[in-house]
Formats: C-alpha cells, structure tokens, sequence
C-alpha cells in the first residue's frame, strides 16, 4: 500500500470529492473482502467542490454501509467544516479529525498517523503488540473461517463457550493438544484438535500450510482454529 501511495501522481486542479467517493464505491464493489468493513478515509484540504454531486456521492456509499472518515487538512477553520462533518459517519465526533495544516502535517506525519489510526480504528493493533499479546495469553488464531479435515484425526467436543480464552482454559488442561477450534456466533462450542501445530512458526508470521502430514484445511465460515504455545517442563 506505501509502495502505491507513493507512486501515484498528483492531478492537480480542483478538489473533486464527488468523483473519489464514485471510484471508491466501484473499488469496494469490485476488490472489497466480504468480511471487512468497508470504510473510506479522506484527506483533504477541505476546499470541496461540487457539494451537490459530492453529497448524493456520499449518501450512495453510506446506504451500503460504507463508514466514511473524514481528515481535512486547514490552517484556519471555516463554515466548510459543517459539511464535511455532515459526511462523515455519524456521530462526526468519533469519525472526523482536523489536522492544522500542511506544515503542521509535515514534521509531525507519524503523530498524525498515530492519532488517525487511535481515532479511525480503535481496534488495530501493531504486529509486535498482537505478538506480545498472544505470548502472554499462550494461544493465537492459526486459521480464520476453517479447521484441519479428519486425515488430521477428528475434533472432540468440550463444551459450550463464549469466548476463545474460555476454550483454551478448557483445552490447556488435558495432556497431549496443541490446537483448539471454537465455532462463532452465539452458541460457540470448543473443539481439542491433534494436529501437532508449530507455535513457533505460527509466531513467525507463517502459517502450516497442511496442518497435519496426510490433512489440508478444511474451509468453514463458523470454525476459527487456534494454535497453542507448548508448555516447556
């Protein structure tokens, strides 16, 4: 993405939201992820035009459910703010952020960054902070909407859970798993695995491409497979 933003060019002329809200609509349509929440973030310097054109632009997205965020970049506030905060998602308070200008923008990029991600995306998270999470709590997600087939040895059920934490207390305690799988939704159950799954690959940020020497993955929506860290005696 770095590489991309980079490479593109400037085009000059008058800020046309209108015409980036209509490419970001055909974009999401054509490339979004059916899981992800599709959100668009704008940085601007808040001189809109079109404001008809952008508006109608605006309402089509949002009726998808598109969020959009909104960054203008301005020195000195103005009336144009009360439309840029009418097209951010509502409430504008969590969804809008001024930034004061370009200089300030400038020597300041990673603050900004940092303070756009907090704000626009409270649930990220830096990969050596997911690391240093799932070493302290001994478990990580292997592989999201799936688990190992039956040449992998089948799955035995160990009750009813809410969360993957619960599952884990429960799997941790009997001998010999190194794997658990819970399903999703609101009667979530917990599955002790025998695949034999590498932590410390998984820890690397590579994933066991057969999750057993004789198995593959097996792809299901409503399974989420977590690998456990081994307890060393």
């Amino acid at each position: 993405v770095r590489k991309k933003v980079k490479a593109t060019k400037w085009q000059k002329g008058f800020t046309n939201l209108a015409q980036a809200f209509t490419l970001a609509d055909t974009m999401l349509s054509q490339k979004g992820r059916k899981d992800a929440q599709s959100a668009v973030l704008v940085l601007s310097d808040g001189k809109y035009s079109f404001a008809f054109e952008t508006e109608q632009a605006v309402k089509k997205l949002k009726s998808k459910g598109v969020m959009v965020f909104m960054a203008p970049v301005a020195q000195v506030a103005g009336s144009w703010q009360t439309k840029l905060k009418q097209w951010a998602s509502q409430p504008w308070e969590t969804n809008y952020k001024l930034i004061p200008g370009m200089q300030a923008l400038r020597f300041n990029m990673n603050m900004f960054r940092s303070v756009l991600v907090a704000k626009f995306c409270p649930n990220s998270m830096s990969p050596t902070g997911k690391a240093k999470s799932d070493d302290a709590r001994r478990f990580m997600l292997a592989f999201q909407g799936g688990l190992p087939n039956q040449r992998c040895g089948g799955r035995k059920y160990r009750g009813k859970v809410k969360t993957a934490q619960e599952c884990y207390d429960k799997v941790s305690k009997l001998k010999g798993f190194q794997a658990f799988a819970i399903t999703t939704g609101s009667r979530g159950a917990c599955f002790s695995l025998p695949s034999k799954l590498d932590w410390n690959k998984y820890v690397a940020g590579k994933r066991d491409e057969k999750p057993c020497p004789n198995g593959k993955w097996k792809k299901n929506p409503f399974f989420k497979t977590y690998v456990m860290k081994p307890v060393v005696i």
